[in-house]
């Protein structure tokens, strides 16, 4: 019997008590995590003023290309945001930054507002790790070296299949479907997407002979099957259903390429050795001084439902450990910016990296277009030296990308309903049809001080609504509910997040801060403390 065989029939039956064994530990680790929150040493007095007002600026002009160079940001005082560890745990790598600085200003550009943001913080590392996290970094790893997040997310369906091996001889396979209700029990997370990978399944003739083959199949921890050569399939047994053929059942190589799926992308099911809330053990990830991670900063404008006296205590904003991103309460936007691939400079490998399909189609920012209904005459998204936020919608499931693409980007996707899984999978879509994700602007820069110091600016630009962004497609309609809408007078909430990736922070571990109040300044209006 092969091991995958075995660890599916001794865990299947086991699995569940695993799961809600390592669950009852991260509540421990959850609720230990909301004391060292409320309780964590910033002093709350040092916070006595913990709103930053967002100045009107007439006439404005942003230069994305030189972030906080513009003439305005001179009149604008800084506001200094003390930040704390994301994982404050004995030989956590978290908590690098005690603070950072942060301006905020608006303006008109013919007649719509937009809002700008300016963050400046310090960056940890030697010149040249530096320079790698900024330009090359690296993929997450555990301490031990394995890949820290080996499957991916799509949406639950029944185009995933396991694809069984021994490790004694891992160059054949039986293909057979994961059914949903198995999906649902054992390896499902969040609520409707299921872990997996993409794989290609083709058929060819071998000496006369039909052979089937798996390309892109990987064991538990990410690393390639048969040493990344396609694997002959022994056996098959697929029920899918297919959008205009319905529900087949495939039991041979020969019904396979004359039901028309030659050489089409399946879902390999995750193992139910491995879940998310793994990653929750760990204090710190595998990092050298060659082997570094990207330059991050995140916005997080809360959207509603995290309970109002966090934001007038000394609290931060929860992520549960062991989860895709989840929120311990309410949802939120988040602005995230990484220095490759999304930085402003476009030689960089992967520029606007979530621009692309899973069968391989390459895009550029020009294949998107804002629909008429959406009032942005600055174009965001096109402007010359700008770079992309990977755009977020964090609830208590899980992060999702806003206008994202399953199995391209990270976590799991908000977009366009009305593309099917089926075409998801096999990249049967084009950027005409997706949720714009360019609607966050950014500038980047990084200087070094007299003292040999590195500083990292970051500039954020958006118009104040978003709203019919993309409505002008299909199933567009939808992508301004997942976003924060400005408007002056208004008072808003909000948190930071610096990563030090040139010394080894990423995913779970970086500096946060308090929620702070953001007060939308009127024109000739003064400053408010709500």
């Amino acid at each position: 019997m092969s091991q995958n065989n075995k660890v599916n029939n001794s865990l299947n039956r086991n699995s569940r008590y695993l799961r809600y064994g390592v669950y009852g530990i991260i509540f421990v680790l959850i609720v230990a995590g909301v004391a060292i929150g409320v309780d964590n040493a910033l002093d709350a007095a040092a916070q006595a003023s913990t709103t930053i007002t967002a100045y009107y600026v007439p006439n404005a002009q942003m230069d994305l290309g030189h972030p906080g160079q513009e003439f305005f940001w001179a009149s604008i005082p800084w506001t200094t945001v003390p930040l704390v560890p994301t994982v404050p745990a004995p030989g956590s790598i978290a908590g690098h930054t005690p603070s950072i600085k942060v301006k905020m200003a608006w303006t008109y550009v013919d007649g719509v507002p937009y809002i700008i943001v300016l963050t400046y913080g310090e960056v940890l590392g030697t010149q040249s790790e530096i320079a790698t996290a900024y330009q090359s970094p690296s993929g997450e790893l555990t301490p031990q070296g394995r890949i820290w997040a080996p499957f991916n997310f799509f949406p639950m369906s029944t185009y995933f299949v396991n694809i069984t091996y021994s490790t004694a001889n891992e160059s054949y396979t039986n293909v057979y479907s994961v059914p949903i209700s198995y999906q649902e029990r054992e390896i499902s997370y969040p609520p409707g997407q299921t872990m997996g990978n993409p794989v290609t399944i083709y058929v060819n003739t071998t000496k006369g002979v039909l052979t089937g083959w798996v390309s892109g199949a990987i064991d538990v921890y990410g690393n390639p099957l048969n040493n990344g050569l396609p694997i002959e399939i022994r056996s098959i047994n697929i029920t899918a259903d297919i959008p205009g053929r319905g529900v087949l059942r495939v039991t041979s190589l020969q019904q396979f390429v004359s039901d028309g799926l030659n050489n089409t992308i399946w879902a390999q099911a995750a193992y139910n050795l491995f879940y998310p809330e793994d990653t929750a053990e760990y204090v710190n990830l595998y990092h050298n001084d060659t082997y570094v991670y990207p330059l991050r900063v995140a916005v997080m404008w809360d959207l509603g439902g995290v309970p109002s006296t966090w934001f007038k205590v000394a609290y931060t904003p929860h992520m549960v450990l062991g989860t895709s991103g989840a929120m311990s309460a309410g949802s939120v936007e988040v602005w995230h910016w990484n220095s490759n691939p999304r930085s402003n400079n476009t030689l960089d490998l992967g520029y606007a990296g979530i621009l692309s399909s899973l069968s391989g189609a390459r895009w550029t920012l020009a294949n998107y277009t804002h629909c008429p209904s959406y009032k942005d005459p600055l174009n965001l998204g096109y402007l010359p030296h700008q770079g992309l936020v990977a755009d977020m919608y964090v609830n208590g499931s899980s992060i999702y990308y806003i206008g994202g693409i399953p199995f391209i980007t990270t976590f799991p996707a908000l977009n366009n309903p009305s593309i099917s899984n089926w075409a998801w999978l096999q990249g049967n879509y084009s950027p005409s049809e997706l949720w714009d994700p360019s609607v966050v602007a950014t500038g980047d820069s990084l200087s070094v001080a007299p003292n040999g110091q590195t500083y990292l600016s970051v500039e954020f630009a958006r118009t104040f609504n978003t709203t019919g962004v993309s409505s002008c497609i299909p199933g567009g309609s939808g992508e301004s509910h997942y976003q924060v809408q400005f408007a002056p007078g208004e008072v808003y909430h909000v948190a930071f997040a610096w990563f030090q990736g040139a010394i080894g922070e990423s995913v779970d571990f970086k500096s946060i801060s308090l929620w702070w109040n953001v007060y939308i300044q009127p024109p000739g209006g003064g400053a408010h403390s709500p």
